[in-house]
């Protein structure tokens, strides 16, 4: 009985210290569970973000509250995004460590010479904080390690917005303006010229009124312009420089004066555009462009017998044809509802 007895106090024991070695690891777990930042850096300081990977080495400047591209000529980047990136980088946490080894740190991809990305941030010409970006343990996780630490950790963080491709990183919306500062626009074949609060076209002829509507439409086309990439400074040889597909200017309430040039490369669903404030040549949709290149001066008049009465060619005429037959066409085309009046005078 007394070798049960001690048998069973035995087991007793190891139970006790197991449920001891449990409760110390939890305790150490939630030590690595604290709000400890992973990179120490005053956010504030940082004016400078370096991605490296496979493809290269990509920097970004901020210089007088604007991110740019010092080697893509000080081109403007998207300085939300690197703004929302160092926010991120900011608020990774420390948590347990998956591996502290040198080995460990070449096989998941955090080592100083072996890595998947390597972040560096910049406060001035100093190095503020470093980060190794490696393997992947599961979705939108990635394994991490600070420069100069040991300690492995996987942390909450898609690797795919640590690119260092320029394409990633270039503000797309640098050519879009603001419609209601466009002051005229000059197209082939027509002008818009602002009068008021609307652009209407130059030089109508007898019986010719603007549509408001099909110009505000191609107003907001040319303004709302994005670009897709750079394509360099120097034009391509696959189009002619001395023949593009569409050309146009704009001038804007300010004074400034914006000429626009567009040249399809063969085969390519891209128009290459060269804006004269600036000395890339850039990428834009198809999509984007053709739709301004297939607006002639025709779809910019009003159908039928619409009324325009602030505008030249726009006088009311019915009274002179209602005993003709334009006066029965003028009845049967449809009347806008706020020119009703026009058309009770007619009837009269």
């Amino acid at each position: 009985m007394n070798r049960w007895i001690a048998i069973l106090a035995g087991l007793l024991l190891v139970q006790l210290a197991a449920a001891v070695a449990v409760n110390m690891g939890e305790e150490r777990y939630a030590a690595f569970q604290p709000e400890e930042r992973l990179l120490a850096f005053d956010a504030g300081s940082i004016d400078g973000l370096r991605i490296e990977d496979s493809n290269g080495a990509l920097l970004m400047r901020k210089e007088n509250g604007r991110w740019s591209l010092p080697d893509s000529g000080g081109f403007p980047a998207r300085g939300k995004g690197v703004e929302q990136l160092l926010e991120k980088l900011a608020g990774l946490k420390k948590g347990w460590p998956v591996a502290t080894t040198a080995g460990a740190a070449e096989r998941f991809k955090v080592a100083d010479g072996e890595f998947e990305r390597r972040i560096e941030l910049l406060a001035g010409s100093d190095s503020a904080a470093t980060l190794y970006v490696g393997s992947s343990p599961g979705l939108r996780k990635v394994h991490v390690r600070a420069g100069g630490e040991e300690k492995i950790y996987a942390v909450e963080l898609n690797s795919w917005e640590l690119t260092s491709r320029v394409d990633d990183w270039i503000d797309s919306a640098v050519t879009v303006l603001e419609p209601e500062k466009i002051e005229r626009l000059e197209m082939p074949g027509f002008t818009l010229q602002r009068s008021g609060e609307e652009l209407r076209l130059e030089e109508l002829g007898e019986g010719e009124r603007t549509d408001a509507k099909a110009v505000s439409g191609l107003l907001d086309k040319v303004a709302g312009l994005r670009i897709q990439s750079l394509l360099g400074s120097e034009p391509s040889s696959g189009y002619d420089e001395e023949k593009p597909a569409l050309e146009f200017t704009v001038k804007r309430k300010d004074g400034g004066e914006l000429r626009y040039r567009f040249w399809k490369p063969a085969d390519e669903e891209y128009y290459v555009l060269k804006r004269s404030d600036m000395d890339h040549y850039l990428k834009v949709a198809k999509y984007l462009v053709e739709p301004i290149l297939e607006t002639g001066r025709e779809k910019l008049l009003q159908k039928g017998e619409q009324r325009d009465e602030g505008e030249p060619g726009g006088e009311d005429t019915g009274g002179e044809q209602g005993d003709g037959g334009s006066g029965e066409g003028a009845a049967d085309a449809p009347q806008p509802a706020e020119e009703g009046a026009g058309g009770k005078q007619q009837g009269q």
